[in-house]
């Protein structure tokens, strides 16, 4: 692949598939927060793309479902209809799935056919499915840990699951950005480089806790702001024991965890973004993408204190989806600026 016309739509399309994984994400949060994720007890590749198609077809699927944990402790009771509606957001979860690696596997098809992928570039498109496998495996592990004893899903396999959909998003961003931003572009500023790095690594852990928060629905236990139930620092912020399981396990830990590195990071990224603004360069996606941070970063902070005060009743659906859509946006702003960066010491003038 050495002609720009190959490179451009090549990443046109993996812009695409970009979009199809950042949607996956959003059905996955819905699933997760609606208690969907397992009302499909097998993991049908071929078959399970169609959704029951009669009422006995849909009875079976329901007593299936019925032998779960999840519906003994849970949701003892349930109808056929409440059924339906947890099994729609499943069944939708792995049907993208399913899309999304169709899409794939026909564009790299396709562009191999046509002999516009060198060999850098098939390695890379291989690694590429090769990860995109892996999140459906692990997707499926996730699903078996919770229906077997516990009724719901393991919150390590939930974060996991989460963690590996963002490495994957980050390497289809990455591939994007190789493929778009033309050669010379780059952007070369040593600290701000490394001040970028440091952003990655504390929004990474930021959405570490976020799985957890998600995972045992933690924001009900403290529904109140900027307060925890009426304390700042919670008198049982380290009872667990060992030490270390406080921020896996701990579920004031994990939330007073989570409320202080957005206030570590509201204060970095705006310091941030002041810092990068001021650079003078010729990428022009590099500044429309500094300029998207402080607007990511106020809509994701609001959205945390929004789903915090309406949790005390459980944890609002929609508010808790847009709240995952705006993290993964506001991670993938700062990768997108990280790629624009070169290794050089070299430093870009400032303007005052």
């Amino acid at each position: 692949m050495d002609s720009v016309s190959s490179k451009k739509q090549l990443g046109y399309l993996l812009i695409i598939a970009l979009g199809i994984i950042y949607l996956q994400v959003i059905i996955g949060g819905i699933t997760r927060l609606t208690g969907s994720g397992l009302s499909i007890t097998e993991w049908k590749v071929v078959t399970g793309t169609l959704p029951p198609l009669s009422e006995q077809a849909w009875q079976t699927e329901f007593d299936k479902y019925r032998q779960t944990p999840q519906y003994e402790k849970l949701n003892k009771g349930m109808t056929l209809a409440e059924f339906k509606y947890i099994f729609f957001w499943e069944w939708l979860h792995r049907l993208w799935g399913r899309v999304g690696f169709m899409f794939i596997l026909a564009v790299f098809g396709f562009m191999l056919l046509k002999k516009r992928l060198n060999p850098t570039y098939t390695k890379r498109f291989l690694l590429f499915m090769f990860l995109y496998i892996c999140q459906g495996l692990l997707g499926w592990i996730m699903v078996k840990s919770g229906l077997v004893d516990m009724p719901w899903v393991s919150h390590y396999r939930l974060t996991a699951h989460l963690l590996l959909a963002i490495v994957l998003f980050a390497y289809t961003l990455w591939f994007v950005s190789d493929l778009l931003i033309p050669p010379g572009n780059e952007v070369a500023h040593h600290s701000l480089r490394q001040f970028t790095h440091l952003l990655i690594g504390l929004l990474v852990i930021q959405i570490i806790f976020g799985g957890f928060m998600s995972g045992l629905r933690a924001a009900m236990f403290y529904p109140s702001f900027p307060d925890m139930n009426g304390e700042f620092i919670p008198h049982n912020l380290f009872a667990t024991k060992p030490f270390l399981l406080n921020f896996t396990e701990n579920i004031a830990t994990i939330q007073f965890t989570h409320r202080t590195l957005a206030y570590v990071l509201f204060v970095l990224i705006i310091a941030y973004w002041n810092q990068a603004r001021r650079l003078q360069t010729s990428n022009v996606a590099f500044g429309y993408a500094v300029n998207l941070l402080p607007v990511a970063l106020l809509v994701q902070f609001a959205l945390g204190i929004t789903v915090l005060l309406l949790s005390n009743r459980g944890i609002p659906v929609g508010f808790g989806v847009a709240h995952q859509a705006v993290g993964l946006l506001l991670l993938s702003t700062v990768l997108f600026i990280a790629f624009q960066f070169t290794k050089t010491q070299n430093k870009l003038p400032t303007t005052a």
